[in-house]
């Protein structure tokens, strides 16, 4: 038994994968016209364009946002008289298009509906700001229920956060940038990482080395053109805290003196793991002007964080919140993970209310996503657990109302691909609070450098992204780094 996915006028076959692997785990691809996945039953369908269009002809179209050309675009359940939608759009629409009506059909098909319908992208906040251009917020919540079928709780989470985002955006001057600075090393991995990412304690002869390389790359882009005034920076990993004190402290000063930094730059530390975090380091983030700080316990439940590979104790997170707290950090957010092996619904309301009694100024909730490489991965094998937990999506819910009575308010929120029901990571913020850089980031409307192995960089050009992705290896990043700085410098306009 399997499906089977043939396309006709078009070769979009990414973007169809896209919702297919939503459903189904993994897609085949047998030829540039046909994607196929297993399923209990045989179900044939036809993606067709009208007339042909060539795919240079819809990148073209995507980057710009625009095209006065229009096409029909159609999807067909072979053997059955209703499954059939076909509509007429522009050509920077088609991907969009096909994705929705694949996904409206599959539904019909299978009887699974995840929870954000047809946005199966990264960042459907996107979609639904666009509804409420169109149409107003109120309007938009019942667009994006009954053409993007979302939810009733989602369209409604949709319409808030696109709001707040698109409010912090506005801080945002003209020609500025935000900057992240990688460092992929960890007191231990996650369970479910599928980061290229180090044990600190048994890498210490390379910590320098990188160290030194990130510098280097951040001094030789810079010194050659102007990116702009940073208006975010966010020292993430990995974890930047799990370098040895003296190492840390010359990462932290070294690279920040290199940086455009203006009056009111937003400065970040991650340092998530509530057991790299002592006094001294907190001097030296607190020393060099960072103003906020992440303390990332994901959960509170010892026994969780023993199974997902975390080698630190909920004791320790209290103990690290309230020494920074102490030492005078107003300005701290803290990371959970919903979904974890062995989790209920009410473990992670017990971790909701645990964080909370804490008192930051942000938490970001998560859902588990499992991910390709991780050993969650190979460890569940099962493609059902990607599938919509009624149970879950439940305790999300619950979860979101209860940050939401006691004054935190969804600022962020994106996707990630095999999400656990289908759902969405969101932070959420008291009144003033909350991560500038988090919005920016996931905006694709501001310049992003990026320095360290794995790090992207950004430019917008005339409204579209374009991205260079550094190695992820860290011997090849290390080996390859002056060649990415003149692919940086070339990706900005510097002369090279």
């Amino acid at each position: 038994m399997a499906l089977l996915v043939q396309t006709e006028g078009h070769e979009e076959l990414a973007a169809l994968a896209e919702v297919l692997r939503l459903f189904f785990g993994p897609v085949t691809q047998s030829d540039d016209r046909e994607l196929q996945a297993a399923w209990t039953s045989d179900l044939h369908l036809i993606s067709r364009i009208e007339p042909p269009i060539d795919p240079p002809q819809i990148r073209a179209a995507s980057r710009l946002g625009f095209s006065e050309e229009q096409v029909r675009v159609s999807t067909q359940v072979l053997g059955s008289a209703s499954g059939q939608r076909s509509e007429t759009a522009g050509l920077h629409e088609i991907r969009r298009l096909l994705r929705h009506q694949l996904y409206e059909l599959l539904s019909r098909e299978t009887g699974i509906r995840f929870p954000w319908g047809t946005l199966t992208g990264i960042r459907p906040t996107q979609i639904a700001l666009e509804v409420i251009h169109e149409a107003g917020p109120q309007a938009a919540q019942k667009i994006l229920e009954d053409y993007w079928q979302l939810a009733p709780s989602k369209a409604r989470l949709a319409v808030r956060t696109a709001l707040a985002e698109e409010a912090r955006l506005s801080q945002i001057e003209e020609g500025d940038a935000i900057l992240y600075a990688g460092l992929p090393f960890c007191p231990s991995r996650c369970l479910y990482c599928s980061f290229i990412t180090q044990d600190a304690g048994r890498q210490e002869a390379s910590l320098t080395s990188y160290v030194d390389a990130l510098i280097r790359e951040a001094r030789e882009f810079l010194e050659a053109g102007d990116p702009g005034p940073l208006a975010a920076v966010y020292y993430g990993g990995g974890t930047p805290t799990s370098l040895p004190a003296p190492l840390f402290r010359r990462y932290v000063q070294d690279l920040l003196c290199l940086l455009p930094l203006k009056p009111g730059t937003e400065l970040t530390m991650e340092a998530g793991r509530p057991d790299t975090v002592d006094r001294e380091k907190l001097e030296i983030i607190q020393t060099a002007g960072f103003h906020k700080l992440c303390i990332n316990p994901q959960t509170m439940r010892d026994e969780t964080l023993r199974a997902i590979g975390r080698r630190h104790t909920s004791r320790q997170t209290l103990q690290a919140f309230q020494l920074a707290r102490k030492m005078g950090f107003s300005d701290i957010n803290m990371d959970l993970i919903a979904g974890l092996p062995g989790e209920t619904g009410d473990h992670l309301l017990e971790s909701v209310k645990a964080v909370m009694d804490l008192g930051p100024q942000a938490i970001t909730l998560h859902t588990l996503s499992v991910k390709k490489g991780s050993y969650l991965d190979r460890l569940l094998g099962s493609r059902d657990v990607l599938l919509p937990d009624p149970a879950l999506m439940e305790a999300v819910e619950e979860a979101q109302e209860l940050l939401n009575q006691n004054g935190y308010a969804p600022y962020y929120l994106y996707k990630q691909k095999n999400c656990r029901s289908g759902l969405e990571n969101t932070g959420f913020a008291r009144e003033g609070s909350g991560s500038l850089y988090n919005v920016a980031m996931m905006s694709d409307q501001v310049p992003v450098i990026g320095l360290g192995s794995g790090a992207t960089s950004k430019v917008i050009r005339q409204g579209a992204a374009k991205r260079l992705h550094n190695p992820k290896d860290l011997l090849v990043y290390m080996d390859r780094l002056d060649l990415q700085v003149q692919r940086k410098k070339a990706l900005f306009g510097f002369e090279v």
